[in-house]
């Protein structure tokens, strides 16, 4: 009996896991009137719907990589831009930890946006993890700049979640 409990369980692990298998959703070129700062790839699981891209329960990745070198400063005020002028205490103080951890940049480099449930949301730079944030509803804040209802580009935006759009609009 316990034997087959576990065959069971382990069975149901592997289907989970291999139903949040992310996928390309979505990829865009950030520039700075002519100037390229930066390719992005919104990767999700297939199953995700629209509604549900921000919710702390579904898996993402944004992977950022620059076209040039920036600073941490560059960094910050971009993401000051477009956060939520209004932020409760506890994403306050979630927004600094990760812009503390934020490092400058090179041609190349590339910073990943990893979010895992019950894990938090991971900055990781080169595939370096700088920091993990666990605080609910981070992820909905600051994959906002880039997805939320007032993101740094609408054009990225419908460009990064353009597959998913596109499956919306099909079914």
């Amino acid at each position: 009996m316990k034997r087959s409990f576990l065959m069971v369980a382990t069975l149901l692990f592997a289907l989970t896991a291999q139903a949040q298998s992310l996928i390309t959703i979505g990829e865009a070129t950030a520039r700075w009137g002519f100037i390229k700062l930066y390719d992005a790839k919104l990767k999700l699981p297939s199953s995700v719907q629209s509604k549900d891209v921000l919710a702390d329960q579904v898996p993402a990745q944004l992977e950022l990589c620059y076209a040039r070198s920036l600073s941490v400063n560059n960094f910050v005020d971009g993401a000051n831009h477009a956060l939520p002028d209004q932020l409760t205490a506890e994403h306050q103080q979630a927004v600094a930890r990760l812009h503390a951890a934020y490092l400058p940049v090179n041609k190349n480099d590339c910073y990943l946006l990893e979010h895992t449930p019950e894990l938090g949301t991971a900055l990781i730079l080169n595939g370096q993890e700088l920091v993990r944030i666990n605080t609910p509803g981070f992820k909905a804040v600051y994959f906002g700049i880039w997805i939320g209802d007032e993101p740094l580009s609408d054009k990225l935006k419908s460009q990064l979640l353009g597959h998913l759009t596109a499956q919306g609009e099909t079914s």
